[in-house]
């Protein structure tokens, strides 16, 4: 179903959240569901669009591992400064 947008617009491919355009060949691709990230055979992460067509695929992998790092690193600072309120109230 989403080669049928090949040659058209990123925007009405990506309509279909299944569906992956690529910029090199301007094709709109199934998403390969079995593995995480799209193969580079396929096409490459910086030509892949999923979701929104105004960032590439490689950045929003390393924008979303940024958020991540960013929560887990607030969540660990949080435990470790009421883990020291705790001891230094006793």
């Amino acid at each position: 179903a989403c080669s049928e947008f090949s040659q058209r617009s990123c925007e009405e491919c990506l309509k279909n959240v299944s569906c992956l355009w690529c910029y090199t060949n301007n094709t709109c691709i199934d998403y390969p569901v079995r593995s995480i990230l799209p193969p580079s055979s396929l096409c490459s992460l910086s030509n892949a669009r999923w979701g929104v067509c105004w960032i590439n695929f490689e950045a929003l992998i390393i924008a979303i591992a940024v958020v991540a790092g960013l929560i887990l690193v607030s969540i660990a600072v949080c435990c470790c400064y009421c883990c020291y309120c705790r001891r230094r109230s006793r």
